[in-house]
């Protein structure tokens, strides 16, 4: 009876101790530098975002935010490294869309779930597709651009910055709504893609601000529409994908963040206050609109259920489209 006692004591110890640690934890969070692993190389979107929101959120919680690059496989190399390490809030997955919402459709095999294997930590920017063509093209609007296509056999080619991406979706989406035969033409990323588009070797492309707008803005594309509900303050007077008359052909590229599961819920608070809190200071703001992006400061579990959301509304598309990539 005696051992039976002590062992109990003994398990009851055992819990208050871990329950005192884990609180400790908790409380010293962050205690030693924080990582934000990033699926692309340094210099795109990706990158530039972590690293302009890594330097407000060090401000924030006084400990170094360090970048690793970690680019290929569509996340998951980025994504396995994060999903597999210690779900102490010190490893942290920042990705896009496709990351998130796309690639796991996509790609026959994948090596996470974007809502099983993580949780929601903070969305962080969005900016929305823009409808472009070359600035000699004779269309000038969304219109005469489905009216083009249908009038040519061969239909009109679009670019994407890939296979899977979100410029490839929204073509499939505009064509299914329009009935326009329009023909994928991938390519690996926008810059490539846009100086084709530019030269007149493809018909049109969904693209955003950051790689086209300096091209608008310089008068080497013309932007139809914006693919978002409502206008972009970028391109006044540019109309939407809607009010020039195709419905259901909306889609913006959004940013954030994630944990492995398992984080203390702790350290995902601060993480979401320290993030929330760049993205929507005032300098990160104005260089965030600077570059057509606009902040989404949500609490984790509002971002979690866009991120759900967003699965829901991209796997019916990608497996309309039929791609898939090895």
């Amino acid at each position: 009876m005696r051992t039976q006692h002590r062992n109990i004591f003994r398990w009851l110890l055992g819990i208050t101790m871990a329950a005192a640690s884990m609180a400790a934890h908790a409380d010293n969070y962050p205690s030693r530098a924080i990582t934000l692993v990033v699926p692309f190389a340094p210099g795109g979107p990706t990158d530039t975002i972590a690293r302009n929101v890594a330097q407000h959120v060090s401000g924030t919680l006084g400990q170094p935010v360090l970048v690793d690059n970690r680019p290929g496989g569509g996340g998951q190399i980025a994504g396995s490294l994060v999903k597999q390490a210690k779900a102490d809030g010190y490893t942290l997955f920042v990705g896009a869309t496709e990351m998130f919402a796309i690639n796991q459709t996509l790609f026959r095999q994948f090596s996470y779930n974007p809502l099983k294997d993580f949780v929601p930590v903070s969305a962080m920017v969005d900016t929305p597709m823009i409808l472009v063509v070359a600035k000699d093209s004779k269309v000038t609007s969304v219109q005469e651009l489905i009216a083009l296509a249908r009038s040519k056999p061969e239909g009109l080619t679009y670019a994407s910055q890939g296979l899977g991406s979100i410029g490839h979706m929204l073509g499939q989406a505009m064509a299914s709504r329009t009935g326009a035969k329009l023909i994928h033409v991938p390519y690996k990323g926008s810059a490539p893609a846009l100086q084709d588009l530019v030269t007149g070797r493809v018909d049109m492309m969904f693209d955003v601000m950051m790689s086209s707008g300096p091209m608008i803005e310089g008068g080497k594309l013309k932007a139809l529409a914006v693919a978002s509900p409502r206008p972009f303050a970028n391109l006044p007077g540019v109309p939407t994908m809607a009010k020039s008359g195709v419905e259901g052909v909306d889609g913006s590229v959004w940013f954030g963040v994630v944990a492995p599961v398992g984080t203390p819920g702790e350290a995902v608070t601060a993480l979401n206050a320290a993030i929330v809190k760049a993205i929507t200071s005032a300098d990160l703001t104005k260089r965030f609109a600077d570059q057509g992006m606009r902040p989404l400061p949500q609490s984790a579990s509002q971002f979690g259920a866009m991120m759900k959301s967003e699965v829901d509304r991209w796997t019916p598309l990608v497996k309309a489209s039929g791609a898939q990539v090895d």
